[in-house]
């Protein structure tokens, strides 16, 4: 079986700790990754807006450093388009691919998104939580939805063969981009409002509208979106994957477990490695194989062919 995971943290966490993306302490690395029979990770370049100002200029280092590390290690392959993925995996290594998570990263420039294009970027997550240069996002309003430059960020991705992630962005701005899309967009960690209301979860309507697109919602591990609080299980967790499959199919789930980039998980889950308890847990409601393959890897792996040729 095949996993993807949409989001995680690790690659700034072991950047900004001096320790290394084969082996860690922390969620995830690519040795635990091993053990599946396939890994793809998306790996977010993130700088949090709390603390500094987020930048061209260090994003780009991030890149470099996820860089070394691919040309480094065997078992890591950094990917570019869809046949490196497949490539990758038939030669079982773990496949990355490189996000921004935030578009304050750009400076408000169109060429700084061509330049992550040409380091090999090809996911944006537009907002944190935050506005900024492209739009609103979950916990500030200030632009009205997506901005123009906003609007000319998106189309150029979808011209590119880049990846729309709408996860921390506002319900304007998510409308606003749902509106220009015309290829599969995706929340690449985001839960759902029905079972936790929070500000970083998906109303019902959206994660229909992701469906329309032909986009997937990668359900969130931490424990605050899982139900407010900072105990959870994996049968809570569940709840959210079982919640956009009622809404919007199976087709429609997948998995962005935010590892690394939040401080805590559902009992007993404690990295990558425990991932097979949430597919053991839908096994447990009768979903079958065919399913529990799909909300493993295949639904993102559908989008990943679509778009990235």
């Amino acid at each position: 079986m095949i996993v993807v995971d949409a989001h995680c943290d690790s690659l700034t966490r072991v950047v900004n700790n001096n320790k290394s993306l084969i082996r860690n302490s922390y969620h995830w690395d690519v040795s635990r990754a091993l053990r599946y029979d396939g890994f793809v990770q998306v790996l977010a370049v993130f700088q949090n807006p709390d603390k500094k100002r987020p930048t061209f200029k260090d994003a780009m280092m991030y890149i470099n450093e996820a860089k070394k590390i691919d040309a480094q290690n065997l078992t890591i392959k950094l990917c570019n388009k869809f046949k490196d993925i497949e490539d990758g995996l038939k030669a079982k290594k773990v496949c990355c691919l490189l996000s921004i998570e935030g578009g304050e990263a750009l400076e408000g420039k169109v060429e700084n998104l061509n330049a992550f294009f040409d380091a090999g970027v090809r996911l944006l997550t537009l907002t944190w939580n935050y506005a900024n240069e492209l739009g609103d996002g979950a916990q500030t309003q200030q632009n009205g939805g997506l901005t123009p430059f906003g609007v000319e960020i998106v189309k150029l991705m979808q011209q590119k063969g880049m990846i729309i992630d709408i996860s921390h962005s506002d319900e304007k701005t998510f409308e606003d981009c749902i509106s220009i899309c015309k290829a599969p967009i995706i929340a690449s960690h985001s839960n759902t409002r029905a079972i936790c209301e929070h500000p970083r979860n998906l109303y019902d309507w959206q994660i229909e509208a992701i469906k329309a697109t032909g986009g997937v919602v990668g359900v969130n591990f931490y424990t605050e979106f899982i139900n407010n609080s900072e105990k959870a299980c994996v049968s809570s967790l569940v709840r959210h994957i079982e919640h956009v499959c009622e809404v919007a199919g199976p087709d429609t789930v997948g998995i962005g477990a935010d590892f690394d980039g939040m401080n805590s998980l559902p009992d007993p889950i404690n990295g990558v490695e425990h991932l097979y308890l949430v597919f053991n847990e839908l096994g447990k409601l009768n979903y079958t194989d065919e399913t529990i393959k799909k909300i493993a890897g295949e639904n993102f792996t559908r989008v990943f062919r679509e778009v990235l040729q």
